[in-house]
């Protein structure tokens, strides 16, 4: 194995294909004698076209001050976005060297309640906020699209 006894056994609850990489979220990692460090605010990522080869000195730290956990991982228009229970971060991570990634855009006030919520659209992201269903489209804006149905969608 190219990393010798460095261990890479990771778990993780979310994950994305993004330019040849597969990023995970929310992850434990096992050492050698079993045991394991939780990390629900870590962005792991695989080696080029190993989609299988998560080593423990790929990851990216993404603190939520509001002190959420990471729900959900999407993609929007070639970037990476984070999806946290209280904010939504999108990333730059070029593909060649994914440790110089950058924050490009946040907001710290929306978050997603069900990471089941989060879909893909053809040029933007869907996710459940307490207060909304968002549309987060390619420019970040993150615009509610159950205005009309408030008082029915909050009862729920």
């Amino acid at each position: 194995h190219p990393f010798g006894t460095t261990s890479n056994k990771t778990k993780f609850k979310y994950s994305v294909n993004l330019d040849g990489r597969q990023y995970v979220a929310n992850v434990k990692i096992y050492d050698s004698n079993g045991l394991s460090e939780i990390h629900n605010d870590w962005v792991m990522f695989s080696e080029l076209l190993q989609p299988d080869v998560i080593p423990i000195i790929n990851y990216i730290s993404i603190p939520d001050m509001q002190g959420g956990e990471i729900v959900g991982l999407s993609r929007l228009m070639g970037d990476l976005v984070v999806v946290q229970e209280k904010g939504i971060y999108r990333l730059a991570v070029p593909s060649a060297d994914p440790r110089t990634w950058s924050l490009v855009e946040s907001e710290p006030n929306i978050g997603c309640v069900s990471p089941n919520s989060i879909v893909e659209a053809e040029n933007g992201v869907f996710f459940a906020g307490r207060d909304h269903i968002y549309f987060l489209d390619s420019n970040f804006q993150a615009t509610p699209v159950t205005q009309t149905i408030r008082d029915t969608f909050q009862r729920k």
